[in-house]
């Protein structure tokens, strides 16, 4: 329900917290590298952040950005939360690993399956690492 009315209130709102412009009109993202919480409500906070960055930067409809990431939290706060250990996300490889999948035209399904299967592989901290060593 808490998402659902989050999905309306972004519907109407359009402030962009989670991008801003450059001098040059691109605009870039502003979303943490790393991020470690046990608190639902700054995990939903981050992965609406993340939702709405692809709307903004992309130029998604809404309709399929908007609650796509729901799954990932609900298996993350599940499976993380219930062994009472802090979750850790990292919210700019999950914003690129979105929008290059938006891009190679998946489907909103396949994004939801695609991200539960990359978080129980490790895949979005192997990325991170790699971005990292760079």
């Amino acid at each position: 329900m808490k998402r659902l009315l989050c999905f309306f209130l972004l519907v109407y709102v359009t402030i962009p917290t989670a991008v801003f412009s450059q001098g040059d009109g691109k605009q870039t993202t502003t979303l943490p590298k790393k991020l470690h919480t046990s608190v639902d409500k700054i995990l939903d906070d981050s992965f609406a952040d993340i939702e709405q960055a692809l709307i903004q930067q992309e130029k998604l409809d809404p309709r399929e950005v908007l609650l796509v990431t729901v799954p990932l939290e609900n298996y993350i706060e599940d499976i993380l939360f219930t062994i009472n250990r802090p979750a850790v996300i990292y919210p700019e490889v999950i914003f690129i690993v979105l929008r290059d999948m938006y891009r190679q035209g998946k489907s909103k399904t396949d994004i939801e399956q695609a991200l539960i299967v990359m978080q129980k592989n490790n895949q979005f901290r192997k990325l991170y690492e790699a971005k990292q060593a760079q």
